[in-house]
């Protein structure tokens, strides 16, 4: 089981680094003009400027995957400001670990810890999206995740479809995905 812990400044090139190499892998079916413009170039100002905007103060968090200590994935969350899922009051905002290092217990890990951290602070219904060609929603529904909508987010000038997805009860899916890390271990 790899350990996850909070994510500081000193890790934004590793940060960068895999979100590059994990948006390339899990979304192949986006056109190149949509990743090459996500390069990690891109990706270390946007967490760059997460840091410099002191997010960890407005109840965002973001923590780090390491495997003998050495960052392997990330995972990130926030208070929701979409209002088109109604009623949802924190996002599980990003999931990303290195190919090699995905085993069974690591996503339930990082929705466990983005899941309490979310409910601790009284951001509860969560919600998350997700690509309708990336078939990990179908997950977030075993989980007891809704579909409420779907819609098309432009990146760079490229219409890609996906679903708005709602939990009404967080405190069922963080026992769920205790489980699921007990059987992991």
């Amino acid at each position: 089981m790899l350990n996850i812990r909070v994510a500081t400044q000193d890790d934004v090139a590793d940060i960068a680094e895999i979100h590059e190499i994990c948006w390339r892998h899990a979304y192949g079916f986006m056109p190149e003009e949509v990743l090459s413009n996500r390069d990690r170039s891109y990706r270390f100002q946007q967490w760059q400027r997460w840091f410099d905007e002191d997010r960890p103060n407005k109840n965002e968090a973001l923590f780090v995957f390491e495997d003998d200590n050495k960052p392997v994935g990330f995972c990130m969350c926030k208070p929701n400001d979409d209002d088109m899922l109604i009623g949802a009051k924190g996002e599980l905002h990003a999931l990303y670990v290195l190919p090699q290092y995905r085993t069974f217990g690591v996503s339930y890990l990082a929705i466990s810890t983005l899941s309490k951290y979310l409910v601790e602070r009284g951001l509860a219904p969560l919600c998350c999206w997700a690509f309708q060609e990336n078939k990990i929603w179908r997950w977030y529904e075993r989980l007891g995740f809704k579909r409420m909508i779907a819609r098309n987010r432009r990146i760079n000038n490229v219409d890609v479809p996906e679903f708005g997805m709602v939990h009404f009860e967080p405190n069922k899916l963080i026992e769920l995905t205790e489980r699921q890390l007990q059987r992991a271990n």
